[in-house]
């Protein structure tokens, strides 16, 4: 791993450079509390520095909260609903990883690909430019993916799936 940061404050910084970026792009988002779409099937890919992180936040969630994440873990399958979701909220919200700061937001990525959310086929963020598969807005000129924002402050990065549950 990397050198030692305090990751509370890399996400500080990171956040407000997010929320300029949703700031700007507003007319094209559409997450409203109450929305959980996007936590509702995916892969989560998370790196071991945040899922540390997001461990510290549920060691302080309240004991309810706590068996109700412990029975969605047991329940969990890949590619379905992440177990910290409750009740269509996030009970980590202020600890949730990079994956989940990000979405909703359209980016470039490798090979000048475009990352939209997952959420355009419904309809939801930046479906007014996406027509025909093809994305025809102007996506923020910035790789926001993990890997790429966290460049050596990691070991590695896995499905949350495959952090947490062991078949």
């Amino acid at each position: 791993m990397g050198a030692k940061i305090n990751y509370p404050d890399f996400l500080r910084k990171l956040d407000l450079k997010l929320n300029a970026y949703f700031e700007s792009f507003g007319e094209n988002i559409c997450c409203q509390k109450g929305c959980s779409l996007c936590c509702e099937k995916g892969e989560y890919p998370i790196s071991d520095i945040e899922l540390e992180y997001l461990m510290s936040g549920y060691m302080q969630l309240a004991p309810e909260i706590k068996i109700q994440v412990q029975n969605n873990i047991k329940e969990m399958k890949k590619g379905e609903a992440c177990p910290f979701l409750i009740n269509k909220e996030c009970s980590l919200y202020k600890y949730r990883p990079i994956i989940c700061r990000v979405h909703g937001l359209a980016y470039i990525y490798k090979d000048n690909n475009v990352k939209l959310p997952h959420c355009v086929n419904e309809g939801k963020n930046f479906s007014k430019q996406y027509k025909n598969n093809y994305f025809e807005g102007t996506p923020i000129n910035n790789n926001l993916d993990t890997e790429i924002l966290l460049e050596g402050l990691y070991s590695e990065i896995r499905n949350l799936y495959d952090w947490i549950k062991h078949d």
